[in-house]
């Protein structure tokens, strides 16, 4: 059974579902698929994109009752994808509220095409205040080719990084696949979830990308990825961190810096 952390399931949110029927059928289709449980990570954004915490919660619980009548037999918990430059330092004082399921691990988005010189700045506050974030899709980061190494060293700050099941089956294109299949292969991804937004182009499907997964590094690293470790983000508790390796991670700079250009984050 798979733990997605990282969706766009909540009815008129953002881009992602936009009514409840949707949602519904997004819902269906993850269990369909082997998800048990899956958090709604609406984007907390700058301009439009501000719901507030208690917003969220509650259109959690509607979408699980509904979810629960039609006996969909799959969970919903509550989170944002809060971005950048979404203000969130000002909303959060700590764990609880914008953090996946009122937990300290927040799930959190860097700017399409840039690496804010403060992003450092950004993640130190978080963590200052007992918040644990989780990086979202950090193979989709074009800024990141000049720096990668700073992988590594978030990494080594406590930082987590959640890899999309898309991203690494090559719906987002070769590159960013053989960006994704890197830092899985140097130890480098904590979980990877859907970033489901819909029915077509983005599902809310894991069932592919764990069986890729299981074939390049074993069932036992794509167990925690896809079940023990988003379960235990879920549930508040500590996750498995591998050692990174980082002499094969830099040895493939050069790579890197091919993989990342032309690509956006959201």
């Amino acid at each position: 059974m798979f733990f997605d952390i990282h969706t766009h399931v909540l009815p008129g949110f953002d881009d992602g579902s936009p009514d409840l029927e949707t949602s519904l059928a997004m819902l269906q289709l993850a269990a369909e698929h082997g998800t048990g449980g899956m958090v709604a990570t609406p984007h907390l954004a700058e301009g439009d994109w501000q719901p507030s915490w208690e917003r969220v919660v509650d259109s959690c619980r509607l979408l699980a009752e509904a979810a629960s009548e039609r006996k969909l037999g799959i969970s919903i918990y509550p989170g944002v994808e809060a971005a950048f430059y979404s203000g969130i330092e000002a909303k959060s004082n700590g764990p609880g509220a914008y953090c996946i399921n009122g937990g300290r691990y927040m799930l959190v988005e860097l700017p399409a095409n840039q690496l804010p010189v403060s992003t450092d700045d950004f993640f130190f506050t978080l963590q200052s205040r007992g918040v644990i974030p989780v990086l979202a899709h950090p193979e989709r980061y074009p800024k990141l080719q000049e720096e990668p190494e700073r992988l590594l060293e978030w990494i080594e700050r406590g930082i987590l990084l959640q890899v999309n099941g898309a991203s690494l089956v090559g719906r987002m294109g070769t590159r960013i696949m053989n960006v994704a299949e890197t830092l899985l292969q140097c130890q480098m991804i904590h979980c990877i979830a859907s970033d489901g937004h819909g029915l077509s182009s983005r599902r809310p499907i894991l069932k592919e990308a764990a069986a890729k997964v299981t074939a390049m590094v074993g069932p036992e690293m794509a167990r925690s990825l896809f079940t023990t470790n988003p379960q235990s983000i879920i549930a508040n508790q500590p996750v498995f961190i591998p050692e990174p390796d980082e002499r094969r991670f830099l040895k493939r700079p050069k790579l890197f810096g091919g993989l990342f250009k032309m690509f956006g984050s959201r």
